[in-house]
């Protein structure tokens, strides 16, 4: 009887366990993992800006025969360093509107010798085809400049943060986000209060709380391995169908970052799980027999 009044009890508090135990590691995951920061370097790890140049290049060419604008125009004043400043800059507002729940609002970079070359091809225009420089080709002049700006911006949002942002998705997750660390902690402070629950229930042999703990601890750790390792070794991210090859390069290689970051915590929850079964056995044993070493027990 006194062993179902443990057992039950520790069961039920071990498998609350299991899910805490995964929800904590997720969140702190996500606090070191998911920040402008590391994205900005994974960014750079995976030299997104030589994949977005050419694509832009390519936009403008084929909008020659609508515009009349060479693409040489944009293209002479845009280099990698201006694609990455671009990218960051887009990751910067989104995680400030994440971190205050505020809208996204962009600071575009400022690109002076992209100014000059779209006024310089405008004045030339204007001039070899006697056109007048009145109110309407300044705000074509004008449109043109802010286009440029939008154009270029929506190759370097790698992340799509703008169109998150457009359809409201940026500011449910801000409510999350931007709780982040409390969340973390009352998880982490459930976890420790099962810890101490286990300890009560088994106050007369204490020890049993490190079974149970290693019990949890193996079965979240399992159950966080096995999904992320299968989702790894079959190149799951890479069947997502994603036709810009920055935005797919860069949605892919966040996903399996977190699911390799995911997959390694896994595995260390099982290692200390099974660490804290094998330490309560041995333990154990010697409590029963303590003048008798375990390999010697019949």
């Amino acid at each position: 009887m006194k062993r179902i009044s443990t057992y039950l009890p520790s069961l039920i508090i071990s498998v609350l366990l299991v899910f805490l135990t995964l929800a904590g590691s997720a969140m702190l995951l996500v606090n070191i993992n998911i920040s402008a920061e590391k994205l900005k370097k994974l960014a750079q790890k995976n030299s997104l800006e030589t994949s977005i140049y050419p694509e832009i290049n390519k936009y403008y060419k084929d909008k020659y025969n609508t515009t009349g604008i060479p693409a040489e125009v944009y293209m002479d004043a845009v280099d990698e360093d201006y694609i990455r400043s671009y990218e960051e800059s887009y990751i910067d507002s989104a995680f400030e509107a994440l971190e205050s729940g505020a809208k996204m609002s962009v600071v575009h970079p400022k690109n002076s010798k992209l100014e000059e070359n779209i006024d310089n091809f405008f004045n030339t225009f204007a001039e070899e085809n006697n056109y007048e420089k009145d109110d309407n080709f300044g705000l074509k002049l004008r449109n043109t400049k802010e286009n440029a700006y939008t154009t270029i911006g929506s190759f370097c949002d790698v992340y799509k943060f703008s169109s998150m942002n457009q359809h409201g998705i940026l500011s449910k997750l801000a409510k999350v986000y931007s709780h982040r660390i409390e969340a973390t902690a009352a998880v982490l402070g459930a976890i420790v209060l099962m810890i101490i629950l286990l300890t009560l229930i088994n106050r007369k042999k204490k020890i049993t709380a490190m079974y149970w703990c290693g019990v949890s601890s193996l079965v979240a750790g399992v159950l966080g391995a096995v999904p992320s390792i299968y989702l790894i070794a079959v190149r799951y991210y890479d069947s997502f169908t994603i036709k810009q090859v920055p935005v797919f390069t860069a949605f892919t290689s966040l996903m399996y970052k977190y699911t390799e970051a995911f997959a390694a915590a896994s595995i260390a929850l099982a290692v200390v799980g099974i660490s804290l079964m094998v330490i309560y056995g041995v333990a154990h044993e010697k409590k029963k027999y303590p003048n008798v070493k375990p390999t010697k027990i019949d």
